[in-house]
Formats: structure tokens, sequence, C-alpha cells
């Protein structure tokens, strides 16, 4: 069985689930970097140095989830992230998750985070394939 994307696995105290109105009401895919718009909504991170609060989790009719801390929280991969466990943790200019600090030369956004896992396949709540790993950040990104 495939893991969520978005979704805590360990769960208890270290996890905190939000939700906010995405910005211009278009969903954000599960498993992003998610910053603040100016407008108090949330958006995927896409410019470096983004101050980034979370991962995307489902969408909730008007609203998104989002995961502020969490641990074993499955996130999407940039294209050639190889995640090692309790590896550093950046996002690049997609809001998607890597293990390395520049793509070619423009630096990724590093975060409070560590790798969980290695690579893996998981799922969104649509069933579309992505590759994934989890990261722990219970202090937040």
């Amino acid at each position: 069985m495939s893991k969520r994307l978005g979704t805590p696995y360990t769960r208890g105290k270290s996890d905190v689930i939000e939700n906010a109105a995405p910005y211009q009401g278009a969903a954000i895919a599960e498993g992003l970097a998610v910053c603040k718009h100016t407008d108090g909504t949330i958006k995927a991170a896409g410019a470096a140095g983004a101050i980034i609060i979370g991962v995307s989790g489902m969408k909730e009719q008007k609203m998104q989830s989002f995961i502020r801390t969490g641990l074993e929280v499955y996130v999407q991969l940039a294209s050639g992230a190889t995640p090692a466990v309790g590896g550093a943790v950046y996002v690049d200019a997609d809001g998607k998750f890597t293990s390395a600090a520049k793509t070619g030369e423009v630096d990724n956004t590093a975060v409070n985070a560590v790798f969980a896992s290695v690579k893996e396949t998981c799922i969104d709540s649509a069933g579309k394939t992505y590759d994934a790993a989890a990261i722990d950040f219970p202090g937040g990104l």
C-alpha cells in the first residue's frame, strides 16, 4: 500500500495541521512546500528565500489543509533528489523537496527538517503517483 502525500504518519503531540484559503482559490498539489501570501492565503512556495510555513495536505471544500509541524510527513521530491535518512532538506523553485542546496546555479531554500526515509513512491488523494520521501520537522519548517 502506498503512503499518502501531505500526511503525518507518526501521530501524537508532534503534528500541527491547519487549514487556510488557497491563493486565488487554486488548490495546491499535496506534498509541496507552502508559504503565506500577503493577503493571508497560502500558495506553493516558489521563490528562493520564501518563508515556508508547512507542507500542503488535502484540499477541503474552499480551504486547503497544511501540516505546520510533523513527523514522517511524505513530500514530493524534486527531479534527481537522492534523500538519505537524517540528511538536510531543501525546497526548490517549484516547491518540491530535495537533498541539494542548489539546482544548477539557483540556490534552494534550506528548511528546518531532516529526511526520515529514502525515495519511495507515494500517492495523492486522486491516486496519482509521485517520487516522494518522508521528512521530520517537529519544530516547523
